[in-house]
């Protein structure tokens, strides 16, 4: 079968990552011979919101230009839908490092967050503002050079019209206390989002609990509910200013660089003992006292008091779960603002699309990412499907008998959880960019595109899912079914999915009734 290729010159080799705005797919460049990442913006064909998207995304990246910030090469159309061609950058993101490693230690934290903020200050500069920042977002190329992607939520003051649709897109565990209470995204707010980041490659855990309601995440973002810090060490102090409750008294980035650059080159002069609070005045004055000297003063920095004591560590965070779509009302006060994003916010927790998988310990946080399978249907209506061979995975030999089996049991879990969430919403209309999305390029040409994917699935009122038999191993599972038309009568159906690796998740490849 011939590759798939994107706009005439971007042949398809595998996907390698997706999230809320995308998934990201190697591709080589036949024109000048180079691998590329192509990211496919907007899952409607034609969709105004997504090409302007596209070009905001495109023209930010271009407009860096900087060596810690993914660069993008080019924007092209293809059957009414817009792909990113951006850098390939060959290696992990952060969160891929910190779970295949633990946490780092602290100079190499401070050299990864010092180049990022880097590339951030300059951004800052320009009136740009990132917005999602997070470890699935920073990625370390095979050299250790860390680089910042995705700034397909990222927006400059120009661009406010494109957020006036009423909705905000981020990741609720890194947003800051004054987005948690309804405030607008600004530098500091990004400040934030680093310090977050940092915490979570130091100390091998992101900053608050894992709840798997994102309005009780940002509930604890605001009341400043961090647990302390135990291996940060001389990152402490930083983390700590860079985290303060109030905006005004955060580094800005460009200061966040400097000092993040001195802690890289020994610096330790903004040490915390392990067990610090990042609460009051306490984490600034345990700092001072480590070393007997008073922190500089730069930018609007004087003690960077962080915010009250943790609460227990609970377990592995998923970032998965925290992805969530915020109802904005820009005209209000704070307080009022803060009433309005809770109540809007649990009102979208109810129908938050996300995959529960493993936590951070045992997944990949890929540059943003949703989980879904797809099958299509049976008889005359179902667009047509064409098998291929699948994909496997292997253990290392090395692990004990009793551990692989463990493992392989623990993935064929996940992997019919993956199915069963996937018919799950399959059949709801605002679900489907997600499903949709999470077919291989050559799934989604054997369904018809979407207009035949859509097509079937409204014709299906809804589907019960039986006996899973996932094979993990092989990227395979059989799948008894049992399909209610919207018009005819149920159907009960075996099928054979295969899949495509997709980091810790999987894309579909072929459907075989």
């Amino acid at each position: 079968m011939q590759p798939q290729v994107i706009a005439g010159r971007y042949e398809v080799v595998r996907p390698i990552g997706s999230g809320g705005m995308g998934t990201v797919w190697l591709c080589l460049d036949t024109v000048l011979g180079r691998e590329v990442a192509v990211k496919q913006i907007g899952a409607l064909p034609g969709e105004p919101a997504a090409a302007a998207r596209a070009m905001r995304e495109a023209r930010i990246a271009a407009s860096l230009n900087d060596p810690h910030a993914v660069g993008v090469f080019d924007v092209v159309d293809e059957n009414d839908s817009h792909w990113l061609v951006m850098e390939y950058v060959e290696g992990q993101s952060l969160a891929e490092r910190i779970r295949d490693v633990g946490a780092l230690p602290p100079t190499r934290v401070a050299e990864i967050g010092s180049a990022v903020a880097s590339a951030l200050a300059t951004a800052h500069e320009r009136g740009i503002v990132h917005r999602d920042i997070k470890p699935g977002n920073i990625l370390i190329d095979l050299a250790g050079t860390p680089k910042i992607s995705d700034f397909g939520i990222a927006r400059a003051h120009a661009d406010d019209q494109l957020t006036q649709t009423g909705f905000m897109t981020g990741t609720p565990g890194y947003l800051s206390p004054e987005l948690a209470r309804g405030g607008n995204p600004t530098p500091a707010s990004d400040v934030w989002a680093l310090g977050a980041t940092l915490y979570y490659a130091v100390e091998g855990q992101p900053p608050y609990e894992s709840q798997a309601n994102p309005l009780a995440t940002l509930q604890a973002i605001a009341r400043g509910d961090a647990r302390p810090v135990q291996k940060a060490g001389p990152m402490g102090g930083a983390i700590a200013a860079m985290m303060d409750q109030d905006p005004e008294r955060r580094w800005d980035m460009a200061t966040a660089s400097e000092r993040l650059d001195r802690i890289a080159h020994g610096d330790a002069t903004m040490a915390l003992p392990a067990g610090t609070a990042l609460g009051g005045a306490g984490a600034a004055a345990a700092a001072t006292e480590v070393l007997g000297t008073p922190l500089e003063s730069t930018q609007r920095l004087e003690t960077p008091p962080p915010p009250p004591p943790a609460p227990p560590r609970d377990q592995a965070y998923d970032e998965r779960r925290d992805r969530y779509d915020d109802r904005r009302d820009d005209g209000r006060s704070r307080s009022t603002a803060w009433i309005v994003a809770l109540v809007v916010l649990a009102l979208l927790a109810l129908g938050i699309a996300y995959a529960l998988t493993d936590g951070f310990g045992t997944n990949r946080p890929t540059p943003g990412q949703t989980t879904t399978v797809t099958s299509t249907k049976t008889q005359t209506q179902t667009p047509s499907k064409t098998s291929s061979s699948s994909s496997s995975s292997s253990s290392s030999s090395s692990t004990t008998t009793t551990t692989t089996t463990a493992d392989t049991a623990q993935d064929d879990a996940r992997l019919t959880r993956f199915v069963e969430s996937y018919y799950r919403d399959v059949t709801k209309a605002n679900k489907r960019d997600d499903t949709f999305a999470q077919l291989t390029p050559k799934m989604q040409q054997d369904s018809d595109g979407r207009e035949g994917y859509e097509t079937f699935w409204d014709s299906i009122e809804s589907v019960d899912v039986g006996n899973v038999e996932a094979d993990s191993a092989n990227d395979k599972a059989v799948v008894e079914l049992t399909f209610k038309p919207k018009d005819g009568d149920k159907s009960d159906e075996t099928h054979t999915l295969t899949f495509v690796q997709d980091g810790d998740s999987w894309l579909i490849d072929s459907d075989k009734q």
